[in-house]
Protein backbone atom coordinates (compact mmCIF):
# COMPACT_ATOMS: atom_id res chain seq x y z
CA UNK A 1 0.00 0.00 0.00
CA UNK A 2 1.31 3.41 -0.96
CA UNK A 3 2.03 5.72 2.03
CA UNK A 4 0.49 9.02 1.82
CA UNK A 5 0.90 11.76 3.78
CA UNK A 6 -0.38 15.20 6.01
CA UNK A 7 1.02 18.29 7.44
CA UNK A 8 0.87 19.09 11.20
CA UNK A 9 1.01 22.23 12.68
CA UNK A 10 3.17 22.79 15.24
CA UNK A 11 3.05 25.36 18.11
CA UNK A 12 5.72 27.77 17.53
CA UNK A 13 7.57 25.44 15.44
CA UNK A 14 5.89 25.83 11.75
CA UNK A 15 4.80 22.39 10.25
CA UNK A 16 5.73 18.44 10.24
CA UNK A 17 4.72 15.79 7.66
CA UNK A 18 3.56 12.73 9.35
CA UNK A 19 2.92 9.48 7.44
CA UNK A 20 0.07 7.37 6.76
CA UNK A 21 -1.66 4.62 4.65
CA UNK A 22 -4.65 6.17 4.29
CA UNK A 23 -6.22 3.26 6.18
CA UNK A 24 -9.55 4.20 8.01
CA UNK A 25 -7.89 3.12 11.39
CA UNK A 26 -4.73 5.45 11.03
CA UNK A 27 -6.92 8.02 9.77
CA UNK A 28 -9.19 7.41 12.83
CA UNK A 29 -6.06 7.74 14.70
CA UNK A 30 -4.70 11.01 13.40
CA UNK A 31 -8.21 12.62 14.41
CA UNK A 32 -8.20 11.13 17.46
CA UNK A 33 -5.31 13.26 18.12
CA UNK A 34 -4.76 16.17 16.16
CA UNK A 35 -8.50 17.20 15.90
CA UNK A 36 -10.44 15.53 18.63
CA UNK A 37 -6.77 15.89 21.10
CA UNK A 38 -8.72 13.07 22.63
CA UNK A 39 -5.28 13.35 25.28
CA UNK A 40 -5.45 16.85 26.08
CA UNK A 41 -4.86 18.21 29.61
CA UNK A 42 -7.32 20.59 28.43
CA UNK A 43 -10.02 18.41 28.93
CA UNK A 44 -9.47 17.98 32.50
CA UNK A 45 -10.19 20.49 35.02
CA UNK A 46 -7.00 19.48 36.99
CA UNK A 47 -5.30 20.37 33.27
CA UNK A 48 -3.31 22.99 34.73
CA UNK A 49 -2.04 21.34 37.74
CA UNK A 50 -0.29 18.86 35.55
CA UNK A 51 1.60 21.29 33.21
CA UNK A 52 2.31 23.06 36.20
CA UNK A 53 3.53 20.07 37.38
CA UNK A 54 5.63 19.96 34.20
CA UNK A 55 7.45 22.80 34.54
CA UNK A 56 7.97 22.46 38.15
CA UNK A 57 9.83 19.30 37.14
CA UNK A 58 11.94 21.51 34.41
CA UNK A 59 12.84 24.04 36.61
CA UNK A 60 14.26 21.20 38.92
CA UNK A 61 16.41 19.60 36.70
CA UNK A 62 14.70 16.73 35.99
CA UNK A 63 13.55 15.34 32.70
CA UNK A 64 9.55 14.43 32.60
CA UNK A 65 9.17 10.74 31.43
CA UNK A 66 6.50 9.76 29.21
CA UNK A 67 5.47 6.40 28.34
CA UNK A 68 3.06 5.78 24.80
CA UNK A 69 2.27 2.02 25.23
CA UNK A 70 0.52 0.91 21.74
CA UNK A 71 1.86 4.32 19.69
CA UNK A 72 0.50 2.71 16.60
CA UNK A 73 1.60 4.88 13.82
CA UNK A 74 3.10 7.32 16.01
CA UNK A 75 0.64 9.92 16.53
CA UNK A 76 0.68 10.20 20.23
CA UNK A 77 4.02 10.20 20.05
CA UNK A 78 4.01 13.20 18.17
CA UNK A 79 1.13 14.54 19.95
CA UNK A 80 2.97 14.26 22.95
CA UNK A 81 6.17 15.48 21.68
CA UNK A 82 4.76 18.89 20.24
CA UNK A 83 3.13 19.32 23.64
CA UNK A 84 5.50 18.43 26.20
CA UNK A 85 8.94 19.14 24.05
CA UNK A 86 11.46 18.90 26.59
CA UNK A 87 9.71 15.45 27.62
CA UNK A 88 11.88 12.11 27.01
CA UNK A 89 9.39 9.41 25.37
CA UNK A 90 9.34 6.04 25.25
CA UNK A 91 6.95 4.23 22.64
CA UNK A 92 6.06 0.85 22.41
CA UNK A 93 4.30 -0.82 19.62
CA UNK A 94 4.37 -4.49 19.10
CA UNK A 95 3.31 -4.44 14.78
CA UNK A 96 6.14 -4.26 12.53
CA UNK A 97 3.95 -2.50 10.56
CA UNK A 98 2.85 0.17 12.47
CA UNK A 99 6.71 0.49 13.83
CA UNK A 100 8.07 1.75 10.61
CA UNK A 101 5.44 4.07 10.62
CA UNK A 102 6.16 5.23 14.42
CA UNK A 103 9.80 5.08 13.99
CA UNK A 104 9.13 7.40 10.83
CA UNK A 105 6.69 9.63 12.10
CA UNK A 106 8.75 10.51 15.65
CA UNK A 107 12.35 11.32 13.68
CA UNK A 108 13.81 14.07 15.18
CA UNK A 109 11.90 13.67 18.37
CA UNK A 110 13.01 12.81 21.86
CA UNK A 111 11.43 9.59 21.53
CA UNK A 112 13.00 5.86 22.39
CA UNK A 113 10.67 3.58 20.02
CA UNK A 114 10.72 0.18 20.48
CA UNK A 115 8.84 -2.90 18.78
CA UNK A 116 8.01 -4.08 21.45
CA UNK A 117 4.80 -5.02 23.88
CA UNK A 118 4.27 -3.89 27.47
CA UNK A 119 3.40 -6.11 30.14
CA UNK A 120 4.47 -7.59 33.79
CA UNK A 121 7.04 -9.49 32.81
CA UNK A 122 9.59 -9.99 29.80
CA UNK A 123 8.26 -11.78 27.50
CA UNK A 124 10.12 -13.97 24.49
CA UNK A 125 9.08 -14.43 20.65
CA UNK A 126 7.64 -11.01 20.13
CA UNK A 127 9.43 -8.74 22.41
CA UNK A 128 7.72 -7.84 25.76
CA UNK A 129 9.04 -5.52 27.98
CA UNK A 130 8.13 -5.56 31.83
CA UNK A 131 6.75 -2.61 32.73
CA UNK A 132 8.88 -2.63 36.12
CA UNK A 133 11.85 -3.20 34.68
CA UNK A 134 11.45 -0.62 31.46
CA UNK A 135 10.83 2.50 34.30
CA UNK A 136 13.62 1.47 36.57
CA UNK A 137 15.82 1.30 33.54
CA UNK A 138 14.47 5.28 32.94
CA UNK A 139 14.79 6.34 37.12
CA UNK A 140 18.59 4.97 36.32
CA UNK A 141 18.72 7.31 33.30
CA UNK A 142 18.09 10.26 35.11
CA UNK A 143 14.01 10.45 34.09
CA UNK A 144 11.10 11.35 36.14
CA UNK A 145 8.03 9.59 35.47
CA UNK A 146 5.02 12.20 34.71
CA UNK A 147 2.43 10.79 32.14
CA UNK A 148 1.66 6.92 31.33
CA UNK A 149 -0.90 6.62 27.87
CA UNK A 150 -1.74 2.99 27.66
CA UNK A 151 -3.77 1.55 25.07
CA UNK A 152 -3.11 -1.73 24.38
CA UNK A 153 -5.99 -4.26 23.01
CA UNK A 154 -7.06 -5.85 26.24
CA UNK A 155 -3.23 -6.45 27.24
CA UNK A 156 -3.88 -4.35 30.27
CA UNK A 157 -5.35 -7.36 32.38
CA UNK A 158 -1.90 -8.74 31.84
CA UNK A 159 -0.15 -5.41 32.92
CA UNK A 160 -1.69 -4.30 35.85
CA UNK A 161 -1.88 -8.47 36.89
CA UNK A 162 1.43 -8.10 39.23
CA UNK A 163 4.09 -5.70 39.98
CA UNK A 164 2.11 -2.54 39.45
CA UNK A 165 4.43 -0.25 41.53
CA UNK A 166 5.41 1.45 38.31
CA UNK A 167 2.76 2.78 37.62
CA UNK A 168 2.43 4.67 41.44
CA UNK A 169 4.98 7.00 40.11
CA UNK A 170 3.13 8.74 37.38
CA UNK A 171 0.95 12.25 37.87
CA UNK A 172 -1.17 11.23 35.13
CA UNK A 173 -2.23 7.11 33.45
CA UNK A 174 -4.24 7.84 30.55
CA UNK A 175 -5.61 4.16 29.39
CA UNK A 176 -8.55 2.92 27.35
CA UNK A 177 -10.29 -0.46 29.00
CA UNK A 178 -11.45 -3.20 26.40
CA UNK A 179 -14.14 -5.07 27.56
CA UNK A 180 -16.37 -3.67 24.97
CA UNK A 181 -13.78 -5.82 22.64
CA UNK A 182 -13.18 -8.57 24.91
CA UNK A 183 -16.72 -9.76 26.37
CA UNK A 184 -16.40 -12.00 29.67
CA UNK A 185 -12.80 -12.01 29.38
CA UNK A 186 -12.58 -9.25 32.79
CA UNK A 187 -9.76 -7.86 30.51
CA UNK A 188 -10.48 -4.23 32.90
CA UNK A 189 -10.84 -6.15 36.26
CA UNK A 190 -6.87 -5.76 36.96
CA UNK A 191 -6.79 -1.86 36.39
CA UNK A 192 -9.79 -1.25 38.25
CA UNK A 193 -8.52 -3.30 41.10
CA UNK A 194 -5.23 -0.85 41.24
CA UNK A 195 -6.75 2.25 40.64
CA UNK A 196 -9.41 1.50 43.61
CA UNK A 197 -7.14 1.20 46.16
CA UNK A 198 -4.85 4.11 45.02
CA UNK A 199 -5.66 7.70 45.76
CA UNK A 200 -6.27 9.07 42.39
CA UNK A 201 -9.00 10.97 40.75
CA UNK A 202 -10.76 8.99 38.00
CA UNK A 203 -11.85 11.01 35.03
CA UNK A 204 -13.70 8.82 32.36
CA UNK A 205 -13.87 11.16 28.55
CA UNK A 206 -14.72 9.21 25.78
CA UNK A 207 -12.99 5.93 24.97
CA UNK A 208 -10.26 6.97 27.57
CA UNK A 209 -9.91 6.79 31.49
CA UNK A 210 -7.49 9.42 33.16
CA UNK A 211 -6.72 8.62 36.47
CA UNK A 212 -4.71 11.57 38.07
CA UNK A 213 -2.75 11.58 41.52
CA UNK A 214 -3.87 13.65 43.85
CA UNK A 215 -0.91 13.14 46.43
CA UNK A 216 1.87 12.88 43.85
CA UNK A 217 5.50 12.25 45.18
CA UNK A 218 8.66 12.41 43.03
CA UNK A 219 10.32 9.37 43.18
CA UNK A 220 7.05 7.11 44.09
CA UNK A 221 8.55 4.26 42.26
CA UNK A 222 12.37 3.09 42.96
CA UNK A 223 12.58 -0.03 40.96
Amino acid sequence: MALQSLTIRLPEKGERAFRHRGTPADLGVIAQMFESQDYSLGRLRRGAELHALYEELLRSGARPLILDAGANIGASAVFFGVHFPRAHIVALEPSADNFELLRANTAGLDVDARCAAIGAQDGTGVAVHAASRLISEKLAAGYQPYIAKIDIEGGEQELFSRDTGWADGFALLIIELHDWLLPRAGSARNFLRWAAERDRDFVYIGENIFSIANEWTRGAFHG
